[in-house]
């Protein structure tokens, strides 16, 4: 038997089997499928972050206009607008957000801690320099900054699968919020209640 003969056959399924596109589509979604589904999670946990990344900044800005409001704040007052934190976060937990509120001096060209107050974390100890770094021009010699720093640690549902892209299980998002004060130059705490 001719070997044309003998390939007919298999030239014909061949032929066949080019033409046969009924699992193409099945194919297609198997392949497409988790490249999917991870652009869905990653999307989501995105959002989520940059939206609680807002609430932190919406937090810090809040309590810190708060403070710059007032003239004196007693103990009480200062509990009642840390606790005003738990309102602005809401939907999401406020629990483990950290939370300090100082007033900051400047003398010359050196930034001194007034007072500061803290929840969930450690004050600002006063008479020393504050340990972050103040834009300059905010305020002039002699005048006190309220400076409000929030920090919140996110964790995502998916962080077990989610720690190789991000260098972890949580991610700590912060910001900071400087305030001049309104009514004075300086604001008194704690004041005699």
């Amino acid at each position: 038997m001719p070997l044309v003969s003998r390939l007919r056959p298999v030239l014909a399924t061949l032929r066949r089997l080019a033409r046969d596109v009924r699992g193409v589509s099945a194919i297609e979604f198997a392949l497409i499928l988790p490249l999917m589904v991870m652009m869905f999670v990653g999307g989501n946990e995105i959002s989520q972050a940059l939206t609680i990344y807002r609430k932190v900044g919406h937090t810090g800005s809040t309590i810190g206009d708060l403070v710059a409001q007032a003239n004196t704040i007693s103990t009480s007052e200062m509990n009642n607008i840390l606790g005003a934190a738990t309102a602005v976060m809401t939907p999401y937990t406020a629990t483990g957000l950290q939370i300090i509120v100082s007033a900051v001096d400047l003398k010359g060209s050196n930034y001194k801690v007034a007072w500061s107050v803290a929840k969930n974390t450690t004050a600002w100890t006063t008479g020393s320099a504050p340990p972050i770094t103040i834009p300059a021009g905010l305020i002039s010699d002699g005048q006190e900054l309220i400076v409000a720093s929030v920090k919140f640690t996110y964790t995502s549902a998916f962080s077990t699968f989610m720690k190789d892209i991000w260098g972890g299980t949580t991610i700590t998002l912060s910001d900071l919020s400087y305030f001049r004060p309104r009514g004075s130059t300086t604001i008194a705490y704690p004041s005699p209640n």
